[in-house]
């Protein structure tokens, strides 16, 4: 991080008389005190040079956080060859979702603009890694991805082009997986708190397309927020709902069970096909499912295989259909083998009522066993004390914590020698922090009625230099002499120095809001300033002759 004096007065883009509106939401804040622009592509901004001194803090809080805790950085490439990601087979999972940026070389050569880094970080340790005395690895990254969002929204919060402060670990199997695990969540809460982001919990999640095994989410609550959570009003049980325990929301009138089928692959490499019984009104989890039959992997069965396999097509499966089915695993929510009268598909004529799974016009008596396998939503029973039910909640995931095992360390060949000299493929965890997203968080979250507010150390600078009468060359000198001073302390400074009267200018240093401004008048002696807190708006006086001996502007 730079502590070269910014001077307002040469900024760009130009900081106006009377720029922004406290009132105003904190992304506009943020486009009109000029930290980010809009680009002509839809979910891409410009870090403009207040913007990118906050972002370069908030990358160095995360990189010191797991170098401080026995992670080496790297610089792995953004731009990688379709090759890698062919090996895990996430080439095409990637592009059939939509969020592969792909490019094609002069020369013919398939590439990506990455959306994440396993196959790179495996691919690195794998040229080098010889021997169990080699492991454990850890290593940090902080690499500009690319997603193509569907539906790229709220300015930094989910973008197509974004910066996230990665570390991948490397260990000789599930134990010491787990106690690297235990270190990636350890310095992802050190660094977000560092970025002030204080109110930050965990909850189990779910790893997507990611991580195969469990997961954990740093979270923290927020109106803005993108993702949804639940949290129980009983006992305060919280996370995502696709892994939270439930028990299902009371059924509408007239409820109707639907059947939806998924490819089961186990741990061995083997497929089987299972089928869902579920409310219409809920959604089936795939964590939960692969949880309930140990599955390493859960995606939806082919439409196309259905009238092969079920004998219907896609909409019109019924539970009897797939009890019927040969080599079929019929599998039942709670929330449908709790009902004792329902709806299903009658094929093309619509939905038949009334049905029972003790038989009913030609359908024989089935026996379901239900098993949670619905995503927790609003109004399910908590599944942790069994008292209390969910509401939904808005949050942002400011940081995501995997269990990798060895999904992409056994198809990349991955391999070391154990100490019987036989060849052993490696268990790997990952962290991400979304760095231009904890930018706008905690600039949402620490702001009040006066605009921005930023904590020591992560914001543009930490000592705003009010200089009253900028126009008297003595008064630029004693800002100068001042900022230089500083400076010379580390500490980072922005200095007005523009010919305003003051009250516009203490405006503007309050919707910036930098943790202390320093007010320079020719009312004051030339050894003395004003410091103003931003957080507590308290004002002292401060002898200049103290700052080589101490910081006067310490936090509050």
């Amino acid at each position: 991080m730079s502590t070269v004096p910014l001077y307002v007065s040469r900024l760009w883009p130009p900081v106006r008389p009377r720029t922004g509106d406290a009132s105003a939401t904190t992304l506009d804040l943020l486009h009109t005190l000029g930290l980010i622009a809009r680009t002509d592509a839809t979910g891409v901004h410009t870090l403009l040079p207040l913007g990118l001194r906050v972002h370069d803090r908030l990358t160095a809080i995360a990189r010191n956080a797991f170098e401080e805790r026995g992670a080496l950085t790297f610089a792995p490439p953004t731009l990688q060859s379709r090759t890698l990601w062919d090996q895990t087979g996430r080439w095409d999972v990637y592009r059939r979702e939509g969020a592969l940026l792909s490019v094609t070389s002069a020369g013919g050569e398939e590439m990506c603009l990455a959306p994440t880094s396993e196959e790179i970080a495996a691919a690195t340790v794998r040229d080098h890694l010889r021997s169990h005395r080699d492991l454990p690895v850890r290593l940090s990254l902080s690499t500009t991805k690319f997603r193509d969002e569907l539906s790229p929204r709220g300015g930094l919060m989910r973008g197509r082009e974004f910066t996230m402060a990665d570390a991948y670990t490397f260990d000789t199997g599930p134990d010491t997986m787990r106690a690297s695990v235990a270190f990636l969540n350890e310095a992802c809460t050190a660094a977000l708190t560092g970025m002030g982001l204080t109110g930050t919990f965990t909850a189990p999640a779910d790893g997507g397309s990611i991580g195969a095994g469990p997961s954990t989410e740093h979270l923290v609550l927020a109106d803005t927020g993108q993702g949804t959570i639940v949290a129980c009003t009983h006992c305060g049980n919280r996370g995502d709902g696709a892994v939270l325990a439930a028990g299902p929301p009371p059924p509408g009138p007239d409820p109707v069970v639907n059947v939806i089928a998924f490819t089961l692959t186990l741990p061995g490499g083997a497929t089987q096909t299972a089928t869902v019984a579920i409310r219409s009104d809920l959604h089936v989890s795939p964590r939960k499912i692969a949880t309930a039959t140990g599955a390493a992997r859960v995606d939806l069965l082919d439409p196309g295989l259905l009238p092969e396999q079920l004998g219907r097509p896609a909409g019109t499966l019924t539970p009897w259909d797939a009890a019927g089915a040969p080599d079929v695993l019929p599998l039942y929510d709670l929330s449908a083998a709790e009902l004792e009268t329902f709806g299903i598909s009658d094929g093309s004529t619509g939905v038949r009522t009334g049905v029972r799974w003790s038989g009913t016009r030609a359908l024989p008596a089935l026996h379901p066993v239900g098993t949670d396998l619905h995503h927790a939503t609003e109004n399910s029973t908590c599944g942790a004390c069994r008292q209390g039910r969910y509401r939904a909640l808005r949050a942002v995931e400011v940081a995501h914590v995997f269990e990798l095992g060895t999904q992409y360390a056994t198809p990349m060949n991955l391999r070391y020698s154990d100490p019987d000299g036989r060849p052993t493929t490696p268990w790997m965890a990952c962290s991400g922090i979304g760095i231009t997203r904890c930018l706008q968080t905690t600039a949402e979250l620490n702001r009040d009625r006066h605009g921005l507010r930023w904590a020591t150390g992560t914001g543009p600078a930490d000592v705003h230099i009010v200089v009253l009468r900028a126009d008297q060359p003595q008064m630029r000198e004693r800002a100068d002499r001042l900022a230089r001073n500083l400076a010379a302390r580390q500490i980072s400074v922005l200095v007005d120095d523009r010919p305003l009267p003051a009250g516009d200018k203490l405006r503007y240093a309050r919707l910036l809001g930098l943790p202390h401004a320093a007010v320079l008048s020719p009312d004051h002696p030339d050894t003395e300033t004003e410091v103003i807190a931003r957080t507590s708006g308290r004002t002292t006086r401060t002898d200049l002759s103290h700052i080589s001996e101490k910081n006067p502007f310490t936090p509050t």
